[in-house]
């Protein structure tokens, strides 16, 4: 993926004009060591009269090992991600990915190993959000539960996990391709 360290097109409230809800309401995780390959392509032509841009998409995620994504819904209005810059005291640069997410549900035996696998497991996570957008986390290094809590008897019942990752390149978006091997289509 070809990384740019110059601003090279307008970025104006007049060329964005228009309703985001970047809320999130679906996750798809795949066990990242499911994920064989991805391809991002470079210039892919984005936007419309006024605001249009050469960006990055993925354009194939391949799965091995007979994997495939798993479709969680969370909870209504539990979701959030955040794709953060951090600058070290020496001047080095890098990016967090984090995801939180609740499931609500009956607990039991199943869930019981649910819990355990997203505790423990690491995973290529891809976000909906409520204005169509599909976006990429933990492609390169995968996330992993910095919390999984199970929680009762308030406002906050069912399962809270929070997975997160280092890495060196923000959320990416996705072609149509590569949404139809998330959807398993």
């Amino acid at each position: 993926m070809a990384l740019s360290c110059s601003l090279n097109r307008d970025l104006l409230r007049t060329t964005s004009c228009g309703y985001s809800l970047p809320e999130v309401k679906d996750i798809y995780l795949a066990n990242y060591a499911d994920v064989s390959a991805t391809t991002v392509a470079d210039g892919v032509a984005y936007g419309d009269e006024g605001s249009t841009c050469s960006g990055s998409v993925i354009t194939s995620i391949v799965m091995g090992n007979g994997g495939k994504f798993y479709h969680i819904e969370p909870a209504k209005n539990s979701v959030t991600f955040e794709d953060s810059l951090v600058v070290e005291d020496s001047g080095n640069k890098y990016r967090t990915h984090s995801l939180t997410f609740t499931i609500a549900g009956q607990y039991n035996a199943c869930m019981h190993l649910d819990l355990d696998a997203l505790s423990l497991g690491r995973y290529f996570a891809v976000v909906v959000t409520a204005d169509g957008q599909w976006l990429a986390l933990g492609r390169l290094t995968g996330l992993e539960a910095e919390t999984a809590t199970l929680q009762g008897g308030g406002d906050t019942n069912g399962i809270q996990v929070v997975l997160s990752a280092n890495t060196t390149e923000s959320a990416v978006p996705l072609s149509q391709a590569a949404i139809n091997t998330v959807k398993g289509a």
